[in-house]
């Protein structure tokens, strides 16, 4: 990411009291990237999207402003430095549709619990040809879009290590058929062991801190990504005793049609690791 002011902040799935987190949206039109006219505010809500759960409204500059979408950043690609590190060679350009709000967890959040983000759109001007038009009026405001999102608040605790029980991991890979030029989450499950049986209150709270990371490798054995991040993402369907998985955006451009093994290692806040035996998967 390209935000200085993200830099350091938490994902959805781990955002923490008094720590910045990472709402990022992605807004399509069509199934097309894409800006909306003027994103106005977002709401935050506590367990459940209801009047009396709201705990932050975040306003939005005007979409005249200079500085709109302040607080929220749009994001950016940098272009090439010049010869020997110089300035670049051209002008920044601006990503449709993908938004992030940093948004710094108050310390009187209730945690752990699910916090919900609600972003409120117009996706075109409803000012358009009408003098004197107030975009914020109540005939306007009925025009406002919105989407729903959720992230996870934890507290920011300490975590201490005995080294009396080891904590294990299983790894169940999920997909293993591409077809080219898909790009799309390759996934694989992660389940805490002896499953069913695990010390819960031991491993639950450091899951979504894990830094998992991907290896890819032709069957030669020839290594074609090294240490890419990934990101720790809930399974769909029910799983209540291991719902996470770890998540790795697959371009299947970057990869010739065959059959591909690949591993993950998990880096535990502790500072060991773990890592899983090869999978597959194949691109066709």
């Amino acid at each position: 990411m390209s935000f200085p002011e993200l830099a350091n902040a938490y994902p959805r799935i781990s955002a923490r009291v008094g720590q910045l987190v990472d709402l990022n949206v992605d807004f399509l039109h069509a199934g097309v990237l894409a800006d909306p006219y003027a994103i106005r505010y977002v709401e935050i809500y506590k367990t459940q999207v209801l009047p009396h759960n709201k705990v932050a409204v975040i306003p939005i500059l005007d979409p005249d402003d200079v500085n709109y979408p302040a607080p929220v950043f749009q994001e950016y690609t940098m272009t090439e430095e010049g010869a020997c590190g110089t300035e670049p060679t051209g002008p920044i350009s601006m990503v449709p549709g993908k938004y992030h709000l940093p948004f710094t967890v108050p310390s009187d959040f209730a945690s752990p619990d699910v916090y919900f983000d609600v972003w409120y759109y117009y996706p075109t001007n409803p000012c358009e040809s009408i003098t004197g038009c107030d975009l914020d009026s109540s005939e306007n405001a009925a025009k406002l879009l919105k989407c729903c999102h959720r992230f996870w608040v934890y507290p920011d605790e300490w975590l201490c290590s005995d080294k009396l029980q080891t904590i294990r991991f299983g790894f169940e890979p999920l997909d293993q058929k591409f077809f080219t030029p898909e790009f799309r989450p390759l996934e694989v499950g992660l389940m805490p062991l002896p499953l069913y049986d695990y010390n819960f209150n031991l491993v639950n709270p450091m899951i979504p801190f894990l830094q998992p990371t991907i290896n890819v490798r032709t069957q030669h054995n020839e290594l074609l990504i090294s240490d890419e991040p990934c990101r720790i993402g809930i399974r769909q369907g029910s799983y209540r005793s291991n719902p996470w998985v770890i998540q790795y955006d697959l371009d299947t451009t970057r990869f010739l049609k065959g059959t591909y093994s690949y591993n993950i290692k998990l880096t535990l806040p502790d500072g060991t690791s773990r890592v899983s035996r090869q999978f597959i998967f194949t691109i066709q």
